[in-house]
């Protein structure tokens, strides 16, 4: 009855908010509105899954490198079936991360003893992590899916192998994987069962081989496929245009291990549920093995990809290591209460031992549904996107469906090293249900605005900041047709509307 309970806790706040528009209340506003964009050019263009585009495309066809995109396809076809309604997407990502509830609860169930099972339960229910990608239009959900159903497969392997669970194993990598590329870290685990069973004879399995080529192939020829929209358009979602790496310079001091650490603890153990993980280092082999193996790897793509994960705003990043963490925690509840951990001698220990998992496990639960409160009153109190979004909307009406618009992006383009940033912000594109270009702040000027309108930008969104002279905005004002306003700062000018003498210079 308490699993049952914990499931329709962690199913009902995985619902809860799946029946939002995408407007102003995001948090990771930028990938949420890609994924609507590509689902929308999946539903109103070709809809071949191997072709995502977005909106900020400039002058070309908008194909664009991004994870397999599971979330904005399966969004298009359901478009199909109920006509055009936002929140669809994020019914998509609810239902892996309900699916992913239960194969989870499956998983605990072949690892841990009961108690252990309900705390870890707990606390994969209670997730703000999980919470907010429930509803998210991001990949992780389908990450998180796809890992915890390799490890399942793994374990139930490990119990009985043949090639048959083998193959499934494999296929959930490669599955995690298409979902995100972090998830690559699966490796770790999938040979450290495959050892503890074959030993040196891993190499020279047949089946290992086949099921090793099924996890890699396929993501491997995706990413393959995509980069090469990153090559020929110049459009990514941030996967070869991000700046991921750790770098030597970061080393000293390793001031991203502070990044990490704020992370795993905000987001998955809370202060008092590390604690409980470290008591998991008292479990029985059986129970903690592979939740420490699968959590270490992640912290491998933490490390690797430090100038990533560290950072604030890629605060998801870190669901990779939700399920082994819970998993860690129910462990370390459960050698507490079976008296692993203190000393057994005494009479008052094994009691003052079942006192501490108890408020061990209070104390963590307790922070866990506090932060996810906090999460929703952060995104829904937010509004520093609400006047964009309304002056988008309002603005819409005076720009043709066809026309392209001009939109900042981020400030560069590129890096002082000459590394191409993601500078493009997609949010007016989705709000504005129009495409066009984006800019890099760092570049503005009237002889670039003329660039943007010789290959075929038209309407400028101009924000109020945007005019940091009064000699530009005079520029602006005798070179452009100011078409409209908005009283909340925004501006919308036709850049072809005087176009004698436009630069033809890139």
């Amino acid at each position: 009855m308490i699993l049952a309970v914990l499931l329709l806790t962690g199913v009902g706040l995985r619902l809860a908010y799946v029946h939002r528009p995408v407007d102003h209340r995001l948090v990771s506003p930028w990938r949420q509105c890609d994924y609507l964009q590509i689902a929308r050019n999946y539903w109103r263009e070709e809809p071949n899954i191997l072709y995502p585009r977005i909106d900020w495309r400039r002058d070309t066809p908008g194909y664009v490198e991004s994870e397999f995109p599971f979330i904005p396809w399966a969004g298009a076809r359901l478009f199909d079936f109920f006509g055009y309604r936002e929140w669809l997407l994020r019914a998509v990502s609810a239902l892996f991360g309900i699916a992913s509830l239960f194969v989870f609860v499956r998983l605990c169930r072949k690892l841990l003893p009961v108690g252990g099972v309900l705390f870890a339960t707990a606390a994969f229910a209670l997730n703000p992590l999980l919470f907010h990608l429930s509803t998210a239009l991001q990949p992780e959900s389908v990450m998180v899916f796809g890992s915890i159903l390799a490890v399942l497969l793994l374990v139930r392997w490990g119990e009985r192998p043949g090639f048959g669970r083998l193959l499934a194993a494999a296929a959930a990598v490669a599955l995690a994987i298409l979902g995100k590329a972090p998830a690559a870290c699966l490796g770790l685990p999938f040979v450290w069962v495959l050892w503890q069973r074959l030993g040196h004879g891993l190499l020279r399995n047949n089946q290992v081989l086949v099921a090793g080529a099924l996890a890699v192939l396929p993501p491997v020829a995706w990413y393959a496929w995509a980069a090469h929209f990153w090559r020929q358009y110049g459009n990514s979602l941030g996967v070869s245009n991000g700046n991921h790496p750790l770098t030597l310079g970061m080393l000293l001091p390793p001031i991203f291990l502070l990044g990490i650490l704020k992370w795993e603890t905000l987001g998955l153990f809370m202060p008092t549920g590390w604690l409980l993980a470290l008591c998991a280092l008292c479990a029985p082999r059986k129970q903690s093995t592979i939740p420490w193996v699968w959590y270490l790897s992640a912290w491998v793509v933490y490390v690797a990809a430090a100038h990533t994960t560290s950072a604030d705003w890629a605060f998801y990043y870190h669901s990779l290591s939700v399920a082994p963490g819970c998993l860690l925690m129910g462990a370390g509840f459960q050698a507490l209460v079976e008296g692993r951990v203190l000393p057994r001698s005494g009479v008052l220990l094994p009691s003052l031992a079942r006192w501490a998992a108890g408020a061990l496990a209070a104390a963590t639960l307790g922070a866990l549904a506090a932060s996810v409160v906090v999460f929703v009153r952060f995104r829904d109190g937010r509004t520093d996107l609400l006047a964009l979004r309304t002056c988008a909307r309002e603005l819409a009406h005076y720009v043709p469906e066809k026309a392209l618009i001009v939109v900042k992006g981020n400030e560069a383009e590129f890096d002082d090293r000459g590394h191409p940033l993601p500078f493009n912000i997609p949010m007016a594109f989705t709000w504005m249900d129009r495409k066009g270009f984006n800019y890099g702040t760092r570049d503005l000027s009237v002889k670039q605005l003329e660039v943007i309108a010789s290959r075929g930008g038209r309407y400028w969104l101009a924000y109020g900041s945007d005019f940091d002279s009064e000699q530009f905005r005079a520029e602006v004002g005798k070179r452009f047709r100011l078409v409209a306003r908005c009283k909340d700062g925004f501006f919308l000018y036709d850049l072809q509307g005087h176009v004698a003498g436009l630069s033809k210079e890139p």
